[in-house]
């Protein structure tokens, strides 16, 4: 019996309990953002059909390929039959697809793929719980803010497009924790702590390094500067430099494959993947009851991955209380504007199109800060300024947690804390939630990651140089062909390590284009796989395919598969032109030549006053000043057999787009002849 003057007291459950039930509260909590993916862990892939999962997907395999087989890990020679790709991008972003591989051993690819993902969801919360606990001493008001960075709706748009590396999240918390302490304590342990996760957070995608960890670790710095606490500053300084040199062996092999890779290759976006300016307040337009906002269509519609921006309620109200109530907060404020503004780019862009003015009669946009980062060497290469929405949301979930823990005294004496935590945390799911299905129920788009038989039992035969997909300038075509690569295991013509195959247009247009049995086997393509999804609408080019090939060996509703018919000849000289007659930068004509001959351009100009620039293999050969109308003709000499390009290059170029007042006239072109001589 407990004496009524002794009464009994609980024991209080020890930090690391506190910790692995928030983590296990943060795992259900992933598996409901990522709803229905749980239900289909072996059967599909995350991700929209337009996203990139299934070429991360893939280099998982490679991975695991490679130390099976004993291939050369960072030399992907399953790709650019037959030369192969080097890829440092997967050495230099190692957290992309570990521990995914080290799964795939042991697990069918989906589940390695897919696992993962979770895990690190409700790391990322678990992250922010950990640090914001330190802050404001409330675990409840610490996990809500967990809750709010892991949900947060722009690491959905980027789960709906499969972006896993750039979901490894979790190391940015835990470094910005590492800052705090270091200011605080200024001790070795923390010195440490704080180089580890510094090197630990770009891994899984270097894009991190810039949209997270630059603005955090830049406006720490500045504060520590502003408040002259010199000690703190070198502390940190030192934990930054360690830290560097840890990630430098990764990071420095990546950054020069980025650097090196080819003009053709580099890709822009500044305006398209920038934020709008509602964004911020602009939830999902799917969503049951604000999808009936019509603005929200207009903000998000057109691309909602990127661009998913939106503060919600709950989290909004609660970081106005922490601004006011606590001064520590309001750094956090700062630093979610200045990231906001990165976000928007450098022009201003309201419901998704830039904002233009009138100015003197000529039209114009109101240019932002944003547009400097363009002229800044190494962050002119980034493409994508609504990724500092990253940063945006870290502040938020800091801010709410401090807007809790004001209220969380108060709640508490009334019994209320915990419960007014799970009822904020359902309301903060109920609004992040991005991708719903009509009745109502969360939907993550998901994508088939079952491969056919016919295409596994390819793994079996011995006599398959390559595979060549087709339709192979469709950017998706060549994901999809990855993905079938884990299955059927034999080189691609094609392939890419990120974004697009580096593999000469001139080849791959000519054998696309012609199909001709001798070309493909001196490409060393035995099995054409037709993407009939990605292809015309109108059926040309199966209906060429079948032409060509015969009919294929298996046929569904995604895939056809022809096996190269015997070549009976050798290849002879190709040419494909362009399909334009109207150049406004610039036409390319490819050719195949099957020994070194003489090429001869001949054709029929009308333009005013422009140069035009021939190249061949983007080497300069000529160039003609026309005004009005003439014919052309050029002729140059190629050494070596194979593919190449043409080009017809007009100096001045028309801009992108035109003004509307200004209107670039463009050359036309007829009459187009090539002609080889060996």
């Amino acid at each position: 019996m407990v004496s009524r003057l002794h009464p009994m007291k609980t024991r209080a459950l020890p930090p690391f309990t506190h910790h692995l039930i928030a983590y296990g509260l943060y795992l259900i909590v992933a598996m409901v953002i990522t709803w229905p993916l749980v239900t289909v862990l072996s059967t599909q892939l995350v991700g929209h059909p337009f996203g990139d999962a299934y070429e991360y997907a893939r280099h998982i395999w490679w991975i695991k390929h490679a130390l099976q087989t004993g291939a050369p890990l960072f030399h992907d020679s399953l790709l650019a039959y037959p030369d192969g790709l080097g890829n440092a991008w997967l050495w230099g972003n190692p957290l992309q697809s570990f521990p995914a591989w080290l799964l795939a051993f042991a697990l069918p690819m989906p589940v390695a793929f897919n696992l993962p993902l979770l895990f690190n969801l409700a790391l990322n919360g678990w992250a922010v719980y950990l640090f914001v606990t330190y802050l404001t001493k409330q675990r409840g008001a610490a996990w809500l803010a967990g809750l709010i960075f892991m949900a947060y709706p722009t690491f959905q748009g980027q789960l709906a497009t499969g972006h896993t590396g750039l979901l490894v999240l979790w190391g940015v918390p835990l470094y910005t924790y590492g800052l705090f302490r270091l200011r605080d304590e200024k001790n070795r342990r923390w010195l440490l702590f704080t180089a580890l996760f510094f090197g630990l957070s770009p891994l899984g995608s270097i894009l991190l390094l810039f949209y997270l960890l630059l603005p955090i670790t830049a406006l720490f710095g500045l504060s520590l500067f502003w408040r002259r606490e010199w000690a703190a500053l070198r502390w940190v300084v030192g934990a930054i430099i360690l830290g560097g040199l840890f990630a430098l062996p990764f990071l420095l092999p990546a950054a020069f494959d980025l650097r090196s890779t080819p003009a053709r290759l580099q890709e822009s976006g500044d305006v398209t993947f920038s934020a709008d300016l509602l964004a911020i307040v602009s939830p999902s337009f799917q969503h049951p009851v604000f999808g009936q906002l019509e603005y929200t269509h207009r903000v998000l519609g057109r691309d909602p991955f990127e661009k998913m921006a939106y503060i919600g309620i709950v989290a909004g109200v609660l970081g106005m209380v922490a601004i006011w109530r606590r001064r520590a907060a309001r750094w956090w404020l700062l630093l979610g504007g200045l990231a906001w503004v990165g976000s928007l780019g450098g022009v201003l862009k309201v419901m998704d199109a830039p904002l233009a003015v009138n100015v003197g009669g000529y039209e114009t946009f109101i240019a932002l800060p944003g547009l400097l980062l363009q002229h800044i060497p190494v962050l002119s290469t980034l493409r994508t300024p609504a990724r500092f929405n990253f940063t945006v949301a870290f502040a938020v979930a800091v801010l709410a947690g401090y807007g809790l823990a004001v209220l969380w005294p108060k709640l508490q004496r009334q019994r209320l804390g915990y419960v007014v935590c799970a009822g904020l945390a359902v309301l903060v799911l109920w609004e992040y939630q991005g991708f719903w299905s009509p009745d109502g129920i969360p939907n993550l788009p998901t994508i088939p990651a079952i491969i056919p038989e016919a295409v596994i039992a390819l793994a079996d035969r011995d006599d398959i140089r390559a595979v060549f997909d087709i339709p192979w300038e469709h950017l998706l075509t060549d994901k999809d062909a990855m993905y079938l690569q884990t299955g059927h295991q034999h080189p691609l013509i094609a392939g890419h390590i990120a974004r697009r195959t580096p593999v000469d247009p001139a080849r791959l247009t000519t054998l696309q284009n012609r199909l001709d049995p001798a070309l493909l086997d001196a490409a060393g393509a035995d099995i054409i796989i037709l993407h009939k999804q990605w292809s015309d609408a109108d059926g040309v080019l199966e209906a060429f395919a079948r032409q060509q090939l015969g009919d294929p060996f298996y046929e569904d509703a995604r895939i056809a598969v022809f096996a190269v018919p015997p070549a009976t000849d050798s290849p002879e000289f190709q040419v494909v032109l362009p399909p334009t007659t109207a150049i406004r930068d610039h036409i390319e004509i490819y050719l195949y030549t099957p020994t070194p001959g003489w090429v001869e351009l001949s054709a029929a100009v009308q333009t005013a006053a422009r140069d035009i620039h021939f190249l061949v293999d983007e080497q300069p050969v000529q160039t003609w000043t026309i005004n009005g109308a003439a014919d052309i003709r050029g002729a140059v000499f190629v050494e070596q057999p194979g593919y190449h390009t043409l080009t017809l290059a007009v100096d001045p170029p028309c801009p992108a787009a035109d003004s509307g007042i200004l209107v670039c006239a463009t050359v036309n072109i007829s009459g187009i002849q090539v002609v080889f001589s060996p």
